[in-house]
């Protein structure tokens, strides 16, 4: 009630103010509220309409969004009904991340389904997978004809081995190359960085000089053609001539093998050829002979020269009618080039024909400890000191214990010569047993597992155990080997003795572990003579080596800059082998004890030493040996390094651009790879490996990206699926058996001739009488004389001319007094057989 109260006085008081106000008053009031009401209604209709738009615009958005967002979910690898070359190159990242070809499209489906997306078309089968992998390839060769053809010049690098019975050569170039970076100017050299680019592994007819050089210009002349013809080319309005690859070529590494320093004499007799018409060619072209010389110069040539310049018989020449005029201009530019070659100065020609040899280091040292050892086995005869023991294999380690009773047994003196023994041997043994190259053989992880152990509990080592890789012959693998047999003999030795009591017959050890055991008891073999040498010529010489002449792949070192040090190592070595003592003095200054004035790599390797060999009575007259024969073959494998010698000879011209890799690792490693493909991918084959692997180290993929057009990505398709028909394979199979018939064939020819020679001395010596008449010695001739010692040597088996060899007994003098001789042992041995056999008798 008082709620109502108050508000009836409260209405009351609004009626009295109400009549209070005039009417003028109330419609100013009224028309002010309706403005207002006017005004917030326009914004509220404004605020409405522009709600309205945001949604439509909103609605719009959101649908495009979920267009845009089907399309990303949704990816369509095909275009045009081809794959697009993003899922070509995603299919060869994949491969070489290390997924199957027959995977890939599992791979992609997995990947996809992670992260939401849905694949428009099927992705790749393992067929086009490789297909893909084949066009990287041809990329890479397109790409490495354009480097070459860019460059100022490059190096060969090449190497080949055998396997499953088939010859494989690999080659790779190390020059000048862009970085094919977005946003670089590639024409812009100071961009361009040195790199070693893989060529190809390719199989081989055989691992002769002349095969690998027609290896080499197979290989020069596809990379010109496919360049050539591709529109890559076109664009950058250019060929590149089959001749180019030789005109940029500068330089080899290789071994020091003898076939692979003929290849190098083949292609430098080969890139002078071509420099040669080169220039006869720029004299014709540019008018500086007269008509009348160039004619007489075409009068002048033979079909002699022209056999002799196509390497053609006289019937072959007379069969060519096209290719004759080719020939005839070959030999004219020749002889025109000789004319103006000769004319040039030494440096201009050697300029010109710039082609120069570089040894791999690697194997330079592996080659000089072969010769250091042989020095040292040399070492026993020379000074009468017991040889170490002898570490025969099974069969003749039979013979000689079955022969043990007759020292002057044929069988035995065979089976001896036919053994070996030293440090190299047993190292040999050593890696068989603990580190075999096959996995399936050996105790890699017991070995393993045990010296870890023992080291880590003895020394508190914490390293490595894994024995060297004597196995597979690895760079510095016996020094490395040597080494760990010093510094861990007795573990070794406790290893293999537990290896053969913890068989299943217990205590019973097979003929490599027999003879482990015997060598590691050898004073002579086992750490205590060449054993020590082979490790301390490693800690002093070769490993210091094999650090400074071994670069990074960022990183590579030149062989031309390594002069010093090669010099340094032959003087290096004949110091120490005239002070060996010094090696194991500790007061020595460290740049008398190592090659690179640094302490030993080794920390426990003469701490070892110090411990025993006091009881060597040999050790220094061993080490001498070595560093003596190791600076021998120092001074041997490094001709291109002495004074007056190769490097010496080069121009400043050719030391600005010549980049020659210390080792030949590239084309070492690339076989040891293509060995392990082939085992993991027994189906492939060397070109679909060196497709792979030429787009994967090569920086193909950025090649393609920046230069992979359409019209190239048509162009390579097709010759890809071109080279898959062509039957290449076919082929090479056919000539490999047409040259394995005729090696089988030449050996058995060789085979009979040698029957037949056989027989024939055999007929020869049955019808020669033994002359024992000294008188009718004295007035034989050298023809007689030569019968005569044929029968003491080949049928009674003279023990002194057997030693001897031919060309010692060439003079009429000598052939005289050898038999008299013999003819003395002879009787004297016939009166011992007679006297024999009376007391038998008797």
């Amino acid at each position: 009630s008082t709620l109502i109260s108050r508000l009836e006085k409260d209405l009351a008081a609004a009626r009295t103010h109400i009549v209070s106000l005039d009417s003028e008053s109330k419609v100013a009031c009224l028309e002010s509220n309706l403005r207002e009401r006017q005004t917030a209604l326009n914004a509220g209709r404004r605020r409405l309409y522009a709600c309205q738009k945001q949604k439509q615009r909103a609605q719009r958005s959101l649908k495009q969004v979920r267009t845009d967002y089907e399309n990303l979910r949704t990816w369509d690898p095909m275009e045009r009904g081809q794959y697009t070359a993003a899922a070509r190159e995603l299919a060869r990242n994949l491969v070489f991340a290390g997924c199957s070809a027959g995977k890939v499209e599992f791979a992609v489906k997995s990947c996809a389904r992670a992260f939401g997306i849905v694949i428009a078309h099927r992705f790749m089968d393992k067929r086009t997978v490789g297909r893909a992998i084949d066009e990287g390839g041809k990329y890479g060769e397109i790409q490495l004809a354009r480097e070459i053809m860019d460059a100022p010049g490059f190096v060969e690098s090449s190497d080949g081995t055998t396997h499953r019975g088939l010859t494989v050569e690999s080659r790779h170039v190390t020059l000048l190359v862009p970085s094919y970076e977005p946003g670089v100017d590639d024409s812009d050299t100071s961009t361009w960085k040195t790199a070693t680019r893989f060529v190809e592994v390719a199989p081989a007819l055989d691992h002769t000089a002349q095969r690998q050089f027609e290896g080499t210009i197979e290989m020069a002349s596809r990379l010109a053609d496919t360049y050539s013809r591709s529109p890559l080319a076109a664009r950058d309005k250019r060929i590149m001539d089959k001749n180019d690859y030789w005109r940029k070529k500068l330089a080899e590494s290789r071994d020091h093998a003898a076939d692979g320093k003929k290849a190098f004499s083949l292609s430098a007799e080969h890139k002078k050829d071509i420099i040669i018409r080169d220039i006869g060619r720029a004299a014709m072209d540019a008018t500086d002979l007269d008509t009348s010389h160039i004619l007489l110069a075409i009068l002048s040539i033979t079909d002699e020269d022209l056999q002799v310049a196509g390497k053609l018989s006289e019937s072959q020449l007379k069969d060519l009618y096209k290719e004759r005029s080719e020939l005839l201009t070959q030999v004219l530019e020749r002889k025109l080039g000789d004319e103006k070659y000769d004319t040039l100065t030494p440096s201009e020609q050697a300029n010109a024909c710039t082609h120069v040899f570089g040894g791999c280091c690697c194997h330079k040292d592996l080659n000089v400890v072969r010769i250091g050892v042989a020095e040292v086995r040399c070492l026993y005869s020379v000074h009468n000191i017991p040889a170490p023991v002898l570490l025969a294999n099974k069969a003749n380690d039979s013979v000689i214990n079955l022969s043990s009773n007759d020292p002057a047994s044929a069988a035995l003196q065979n089976a001896v010569e036919a053994s070996s023994s030293g440090a190299i041997k047993l190292l040999q043994l050593i890696g068989a047993l603990l580190r075999h190259k096959d996995g399936e053989r050996g105790y890699q992880d017991k070995c393993s597992i045990f010296m870890r152990e023992r080291k880590l509990t003895l020394f508190n080592l914490e390293e490595s155990c894994k024995f060297p890789d004597v196995s597979n012959n690895r760079y510095g693998c016996y020094t490395y080997a040597a080494a760990e047999v010093v510094c861990f003999h007795s573990l070794i030795y406790e290893l293999v003795s537990e290896i053969v009591d913890s068989k299943t017959k217990s205590g019973f050890t097979n003929h490599v572990e027999q003879n482990i055991l015997k060598g590691l008891n050898c004073a002579a073999t086992m750490t205590r003579t060449e054993v020590v040498a082979l490790a301390l010529y490693g800690a002093s010489v070769s490993w210091p080596y094999m650090a400074a002449v071994r670069g990074t792949k960022e990183n590579p070192v030149n062989l031309v800059d390594l002069t010093d040090i090669h010099r340094k190592l032959p003087l290096f070595c004949t110091y120490i082998s005239e002070n060996p003592h010094i090696i194991l003095d500790p007061t020595t200054p460290l740049e008398q004890l190592t090659l690179d004035g640094r302490p030993f790599l080794d920390d426990l390797l003469r701490p070892s030493i110090w411990s025993f060999y006091r009881e060597l009575p040999n050790i220094f007259l061993v080490v001498s040996r070595m560093f003596s024969g190791c600076a021998k073959g120092w001074e041997h494998f490094t001709p291109e390094f002495h004074v007056g010698g190769t490097f010496d000879r080069l121009t400043p011209e050719q030391r600005a651009i010549l980049v020659i890799p210390s080792t030949n690792d590239c084309s070492e490693g690339m076989l040891g790879s293509f060995r392990v493909h082939m085992r993991y991918h027994p189906n492939s084959t060397a070109v679909s490996f060196s497709n792979q692997t030429r787009t994967e180290r090569n920086n193909t993929e950025a090649f393609i990206r920046k230069y992979g057009d359409a019209a190239i990505q048509k162009y390579v398709m097709r010759e890809v699926r071109k080279d898959g028909s062509s039957g290449v394979r076919t082929k090479f199979r056919r000539a490999w058996l047409a040259v394995q018939r005729k090696k089988a064939e030449d050996g058995r020819k060789r085979r009979e001739k040698a029957a037949t020679k056989k027989k024939a001395k055999a007929d020869q010596l049955a019808a020669t009488n033994l002359e024992l008449d000294i008188d009718k010695i004295q007035t034989m001739s050298s023809r007689l004389l030569k019968e005569q010692l044929a029968v003491y040597r080949d049928v009674l088996k003279d023990v002194v001319l057997t030693k001897m060899l031919w060309k010692d007994m060439s003079t009429v003098a000598v052939r005289r007094n050898l038999v008299l001789e013999a003819r003395g042992r002879e009787l004297a041995r016939r009166y011992v057989f007679k006297w024999l056999l009376c007391l038998v008798l008797s």
